[in-house]
């Protein structure tokens, strides 16, 4: 007897190692991921290297077809360990964003995401058979806010890449996406279906020009939520850019026709501009004489920061440095509600973020090794 519960307990804890390290080695690659998980300090972002595989070329086989079926398909992907769910609204109807060319030559993609702040996270992803990239995630879209921030050990930022809303890639292409009042792709039979975030995905996993991004938006349908209509800004390393809009079921692309190229919270295919590229139609005009409430009280608030995005560019012939291009930014973001601003330097490769409005304090993540 005392033999027998000697080897018992020799035995017990060795197949308790035994066990601890299988599980280890099943999940290495996200506890990896989940370890390298930090804040930021003085800030509201986390930062985070993505070693796991997160399935994305399976979703594009099967798709999704609304919201609940995207959840869905991404918590059964984790199996059911996470369990998130839509975020019961987004306000992010005062975006902007801008490319240009950098003082020193570099290009730029630069962006406001103005949304109920929340925590940000930029994450660098490296999948198989994909390109190497870094987004930008607001971790509102996983369940997290300013009063439930992630904790290292969470579960739920391993579902970070399905929640890009911008990014850039290994080959110098970045994408942005912007709200607007309405969108709509005409749906094909036969075709897997995606939302805005996927097509973000899309593009940053398997893009390497702006046409190679413009025909793999076109493979799919898309389905475009109630509260996240938006349209998407494309530009690459060599300085052509797009906007990739839907209108009427229909796809339009509209390239760059000047060494920047400028993106609000309106379809650009819709509106009518002058020939230095400023919005003119007569309302908006009247409305500037005689204005009487600010900018971002007015219902042409998307149209302002276009122009002043437009005056400064067009003054400065596309060109500025990356100060310049983040005072930009602050003179067109909302006081009240910006969640991030980032500039991709298309060139080096890297991403310059702030949060909460904090413009002194910037931190660059590298997307090369």
């Amino acid at each position: 007897m005392k033999k027998a519960l000697r080897i018992i307990s020799y035995v017990v804890p060795m197949l308790v190692v035994l066990a601890v390290a299988c599980v280890g080695i099943m999940y290495f690659n996200e506890i990896r991921t989940l370890l390298s998980m930090s804040l930021v300090e003085g800030t509201n972002l986390y930062t985070m290297e993505y070693f796991s595989d997160y399935s994305f070329d399976e979703f594009l086989q099967r798709g999704a077809d609304n919201n609940n079926d995207y959840y869905s398909y991404i918590n059964n992907l984790f199996g059911n360990k996470i369990n998130i769910g839509p975020a019961s609204s987004y306000n992010n109807d005062a975006c902007s964003a801008f490319t240009a060319k950098g003082s020193d030559g570099s290009r730029y993609h630069a962006r406001n995401y103005d949304n109920t702040p929340n925590p940000v996270m930029l994450v660098v992803t490296s999948p198989n058979d994909a390109f190497r990239s870094v987004s930008a995630v607001n971790l509102n879209c996983i369940g997290y806010n300013n009063e439930s921030k992630p904790k290292r050990y969470d579960l739920k930022p391993l579902a970070a890449p399905y929640f890009p809303t911008d990014g850039m890639n290994e080959k110098g292409i970045s994408i942005s996406m912007l709200q607007v009042n309405f969108s709509r792709k005409q749906k094909e039979d036969g075709v897997s279906c995606i939302n805005a975030y996927s097509v973000i995905r899309l593009v940053l996993d398997y893009a390497d020009s702006i046409d190679s991004a413009v025909s793999l938006i076109d493979n799919y349908n898309i389905y475009f939520d109630t509260s996240m209509m938006v349209h998407f800004l494309v530009c690459d390393k060599d300085g052509n850019s797009a906007l990739i809009e839907f209108i009427d079921g229909e796809m339009h692309v509209i390239e760059n026709d000047k060494s920047y190229q400028i993106a609000s919270n309106f379809n650009n295919e819709e509106e009518v501009f002058d020939e230095d590229g400023y919005v003119y139609f007569d309302e908006y005009k009247s409305w500037l004489i005689n204005a009487s409430t600010s900018a971002y009280d007015s219902e042409y608030s998307c149209y302002i920061r276009y122009d002043l995005m437009a005056d400064i560019l067009y003054n400065n012939s596309g060109i500025m440095d990356i100060d310049d291009a983040f005072s930009l930014l602050e003179d067109v973001a909302s006081s009240k509600k910006l969640q991030y601003s980032v500039i991709y330097n298309l060139s080096s490769l890297e991403a310059t973020i702030i949060t909460d409005n904090d413009w002194e304090k910037r931190t660059t993540v590298a997307l090369v090794r």
